[in-house]
């Protein structure tokens, strides 16, 4: 064989190799969908049985990744899948870990995190009794503004005249005539002897819009959707996070690893467990 013939060869060879590490077949999603064939389900079947979309099962079957919810979504999802059509998940995920690089889910606050909650008891003022106490403070204002101007305190005589008489005589001294001490009225105390204030207005939700908080106990991934469709809470959380969603009901809710997630809506504790499958929780909160 001439060497024009053995340089022929060897980049056939490597050619080949380039093509069989960039197939497809090293990532889960072809395997999955062949198990999926195998056992004759559809992807409406195996969507209905995992409580996710027939997209999401589609997207993961074409290693389409970015339209996702980041790394834990994929893993947690890879992993319920296989487990669904009874194959082992580590393996998949290994290919997983080798084949490609995940996209980091987008983790958006809600506007009013951080907002101060009305604790269990606390009494609020309403708007009138607020407006009443600011009204009697400028009121008490304007009286001790009229008492203290120099307008209102009483004129006295510059110089008092002398008595003619045949032998002039010192006029008499006269006490000089202090005015009277402005009073000025204080703004009412309270029982404890501390000034009244009047306390900030209460966040006040519509009557249409509902709040739900999300407590969470370890790491876990969350995507809510309120009635219009609109995703108003979606990201990655750690443990000790707090998060609040505020919209309209009722809300799709999406929750991984549900046993470390507690979610609040109003007065009530939602259950999560009867709506969990492989830890993955899908629910409507009316």
């Amino acid at each position: 064989m001439s060497q024009t013939e053995t340089e022929q060869s060897d980049d056939a060879v490597a050619d080949l190799s380039a093509t069989v590490a960039l197939t497809p077949a090293e990532l889960p999603g072809r395997r999955l969908r062949e198990a999926r064939e195998a056992r004759g389900l559809s992807l409406a079947d195996a969507a209905n049985a995992l409580k996710f979309s027939p997209r999401q099962i589609a997207a993961l079957e074409a290693d389409d990744f970015h339209g996702l919810q980041g790394a834990t979504f994929v893993r947690g999802f890879i992993r319920s899948y296989a487990r669904f059509l009874k194959q082992a998940p580590e393996p998949l995920l290994a290919m997983l870990d080798a084949g490609t690089a995940l996209p980091t889910a987008e983790v958006r606050a809600p506007e009013d995190t951080g907002a101060a909650m009305p604790q269990p008891g606390e009494r609020r003022l309403s708007a009138w009794v607020a407006g009443a106490i600011v009204l009697v403070v400028i009121a008490a204002s304007l009286i001790a503004w009229h008492l203290v101007s120099p307008e209102s305190a009483p004129s006295l005589p510059r110089e008092l005249p002398l008595a003619k008489t045949e032998r002039p005589a010192q006029p008499a001294e006269k006490p000089v005539v202090q005015p009277p001490a402005p009073r000025i009225e204080a703004a009412p105390a309270d029982a404890a002897g501390n000034q009244s204030v009047a306390p900030p207005a209460a966040t006040v939700i519509p009557p249409d819009m509902r709040q739900l908080i999300l407590t969470f106990s370890d790491k876990s991934w969350v995507e809510i959707k309120d009635s219009s469709q609109r995703v108003i809470l979606s990201g990655e959380f750690s443990a000790g996070d707090r998060q609040v969603a505020n919209g309209k009901p009722p809300f799709q809710l999406w929750v991984g690893r549900a046993s470390a997630v507690r979610v609040q809506d109003g007065d009530r504790e939602v259950d999560l467990k009867p709506h969990a499958r492989d830890e993955v929780a899908r629910l409507t909160v009316d």
